[in-house]
């Protein structure tokens, strides 16, 4: 039996995180292409059915879950359904690395819609409100960018992000950092938040990854 509050094991993380990064960005490119239209809930069933098959994931200390729910979020925020989260193999269900999906330049009747907002109410915003991953201090976001362009949507977000700076717990002007993890890939960004529930650091790692097809 495992003993100890969970900001005790929450350090179990930081060493994972260059790991799945990696995983998640190596696992992306050996899927088959997806529509430019695609449902995120079908590509993120996708995504996570491959890291389960990876033979890399076969070999770390850690389970894939697809939709597990955070059943204590932080002040009586509402349950987090999270999409994908990395558990380690420890007796403690509120340990996890969490990655939040969600569609950027979706193609629609009229043109592409860029979903900035979205991926910030109902992406980022859930991290820093500890509906998910409360007692750690890293989560990250995963953005299949649907028509390829991957510098618009970057720019869009970190538009949107700025906008809402200081909801989002963020030091003005709210912008990308460059990735500490995956350095000089231009698809990663991270961005720093201080939390309300215990004024804790975090940090959101963003991937920002184009379909296939379009790339």
């Amino acid at each position: 039996m495992v003993i100890g509050a969970p900001t005790e094991w929450a350090d179990l993380i930081d060493p994972m995180v260059p790991v799945i990064l990696k995983l998640v960005i190596e696992t992306w490119e050996q899927m088959p292409q997806i529509m430019p239209d695609a449902k995120e809930d079908k590509v993120t069933e996708s995504l996570c059915k491959a890291l389960k098959q990876n033979r890399t994931a076969r070999d770390l200390p850690f389970q894939i879950h697809i939709q597990m729910v955070e059943l204590e979020p932080a002040n009586d925020e509402k349950l987090g359904r999270m999409d994908i989260a990395f558990l380690p193999l420890i007796n403690r269900e509120d340990v996890y690395f969490c990655l939040e999906c969600k569609r950027l330049n979706v193609a629609n009747g009229s043109g592409v819609r860029t979903y900035a907002s979205e991926y910030v109410r109902f992406g980022m915003l859930r991290f820093i409100r500890g509906q998910y991953s409360k007692t750690v201090k890293h989560g990250a976001m995963s953005a299949y960018v649907l028509d390829g362009n991957t510098s618009s949507a970057i720019q869009n977000v970190e538009s949107n992000i700025q906008i809402n700076h200081q909801e989002l717990g963020m030091s003005p002007p709210g912008s990308f950092q460059p990735s500490t993890v995956l350095t000089g890939d231009a698809r990663a960004r991270e961005t720093h938040h201080k939390r309300v529930h215990d004024n804790s650091a975090f940090c959101i790692h963003h991937l920002f990854m184009p379909r296939k097809d379009a790339a």
